[in-house]
């Protein structure tokens, strides 16, 4: 592994409700990013706080490495159901990405809703489908060499028929426990990175697996193969670029009911998530208020 991503992510703590309201960024932070997107501490996560998905893309095109070792070649987007997770199985290996993510989008209006309940406002929902949109065709303008990874043929037809140059890799059956086509797969992505000097690897098969994929590729990543793409995990964005999700109305977006709009096209698959496994993140942002007050209160009397 190169010496810009030696230092790994330290995954064997127990995850806690962040205690102060610091940012990436700030004196007492301890991490610093050459890049200048304002971050805000939520859920143990550094979200990045920003109106304008083009400047985060600009960001992110731009290639700006973190100084701080541990801090890794990947962009993230969790919404609730990956917040609930996560604190669910703090020592796994997708929870590591999550926490060592070097750009980390709020994709979820419930968390922007959250934070400023919380008195640590986000400026918007930052979904991954968003950023998708706004890179995709900087890509092929620029001819940026890329790797997308479908979850089937006919989304890596759509890919590669808008974007030719794109080296598009149709993902095989895994599960997330299934090590070795993980493995097997990212390193087919190292491969095929380091023959065509790819810069970004974009996958969308989903939550964990694309992150496990992403910790694959950084793991297996040769001590002489030169820089690390930025991969990204995505989830569905291929399939709503391409048009084969329908999307949900725009007042739905903006009322925080994208979810709802989902649950109705899926109802049997989704239920459980929607009205068993996320209410957990009630809770979640109860003791994070808790938390914080409680911070509050002892710095208050000294």
């Amino acid at each position: 592994m190169t010496e810009a991503w030696k230092a790994p992510v330290d995954k064997s703590s127990k995850i806690e409700a962040a205690v102060t309201d610091t940012s990436v960024g700030d004196l007492g932070s301890g991490l610093t990013l050459i890049d200048d997107l304002p971050r805000r501490r939520l859920f143990n996560l550094d979200f990045i706080d920003c109106a304008d998905m083009g400047v985060v893309a600009d960001a992110i095109v731009n290639g700006h490495q973190p100084q701080q070792p541990g801090a890794m070649p990947y962009v993230v987007t969790p919404n609730v159901d990956i917040v609930v997770q996560m604190m669910q199985r703090s020592d796994s290996v997708e929870t590591g990405v999550l926490l060592g993510a070097q750009y980390c989008l709020p994709d979820g209006q419930p968390i922007v809703m959250a934070s400023k309940l919380l008195g640590r406002p986000l400026a918007t929902r930052l979904a991954g489908r968003l950023l998708f949109t706004e890179l995709w065709p900087r890509f092929i303008d620029d001819g940026v060499p890329v790797t997308a990874i479908a979850s089937s043929e006919d989304i890596a037809a759509g890919l590669a028929e808008q974007n030719p140059k794109a080296n598009v890799v149709v993902a095989p059956m895994l599960d997330r426990d299934d090590q070795a086509t993980i493995d097997k797969l990212a390193l087919s992505v190292v491969d095929d990175a380091q023959r065509l000097g790819t810069k970004f690897v974009l996958s969308g098969i989903g939550f964990p697996k694309d992150l496990l994929i992403a910790e694959a590729i950084v793991r297996q990543w040769p001590d002489d193969g030169g820089q690390i793409p930025m991969t990204m995990g995505l989830g569905a964005s291929f399939a709503f670029h391409l048009g084969l999700n329908d999307k949900a109305p725009n007042w739905m977006v903006r009322a925080g009911l994208e979810w709802f709009h989902r649950f109705l096209q899926e109802p049997r698959r989704l239920f459980h998530r929607y009205f068993i496994r996320d209410i957990r993140f009630v809770p979640l942002v109860w003791q994070e208020w808790r938390t914080a007050k409680r911070s509050k209160d002892v710095t208050a009397n000294g």
